[in-house]
């Protein structure tokens, strides 16, 4: 089984500029390197941070890009985006009995779940009392079930000061509803715009670049909290005993000189 993880959009209305870059144009030629060479995988994920600033224009050139986008499309909400105005652009994603835009996607291979950890106008991230109750159910119910996990805010620190006082609240809470079961593969974040991999608890986790700005390894290396890095796409292989996360540099990718 083969998915598709692309994160981070931070779309403006379409031809506004974002620290010097278009995210329409960058966001579009992402999706496009993906309909062209993955159109075979059984669906994309997109893990939040949709908008920089949860406007109705930029959610809107969204609904209207993925409407020939060929893979079906799983859409999640980070500490960027509006919940309200990402409903009322996306009304078919579906929402838990909180409101809260979470959900599940049972295939054959096992059980993909879609985290809410927007807390609302802040950065960090929030995974409250009913959200972790709805969770909680969900792993109940995939009980002998294999189980991957997609969230917008990481529930440790990466070693980058700046991103990890803005991770998620009460991480232990988060973590003591996961322990109780065993058959969680792989949990895939984002917010940190950086490819990075995380061991955590005996779970491995996996984030990748966004497709517009960045988050430097060291801010001095840049003299600026963010900066301009080639934006990747995840392509996930899932087989009965094992899950491949490959990174791929779309936007800057191009053949070697073989003279």
């Amino acid at each position: 089984m083969k998915i598709i993880h692309i994160t981070d959009f931070h779309l403006s209305a379409p031809g506004e500029k974002l620290f010097g870059l278009d995210p329409c144009q960058r966001a579009g030629r992402c999706l496009d390197d993906i309909a062209r060479w993955h159109g075979d995988a059984a669906f994309c994920v997109i893990t939040g941070d949709l908008t920089h600033q949860g406007s109705a224009q930029a959610y809107d050139w969204l609904a209207e890009r993925l409407k020939d986008f060929p893979l079906k499309t799983f859409l999640m909400v980070g500490n960027h985006d509006a919940r309200e105005a990402f409903c009322e652009a996306f009304p078919n994603t579906p929402r838990d009995e909180n409101g809260f835009v979470q959900y599940a996607h049972a295939t054959p291979e096992g059980v993909f779940l879609f985290l809410d950890t927007l807390k609302g106008p802040v950065s960090e991230g929030e995974y409250c009392v009913q959200r972790r109750a709805w969770l909680a159910d969900q792993l109940a119910r995939a009980k002998g079930k294999r189980v991957w996990i997609f969230m917008h805010h990481p529930p440790f620190d990466i070693g980058i000061p700046y991103m990890d006082r803005i991770k998620l609240e009460e991480p232990e809470a988060f973590a003591e509803v996961l322990s109780a079961h065993d058959n969680i593969q792989h949990i895939f974040f984002a917010h940190v715009h950086r490819a990075a991999f995380v061991n955590w608890r005996g779970i491995p986790c996996t984030c990748l670049p966004g497709t517009s700005h960045q988050i430097p390894l060291n801010r001095e290396s840049v003299g600026a909290p963010y900066s301009i890095e080639p934006p990747m796409y995840g392509v996930v292989l899932i087989e009965e005993d094992q899950t491949v996360v490959h990174f791929d540099a779309c936007l800057d990718r191009g053949p070697a000189d073989m003279g």
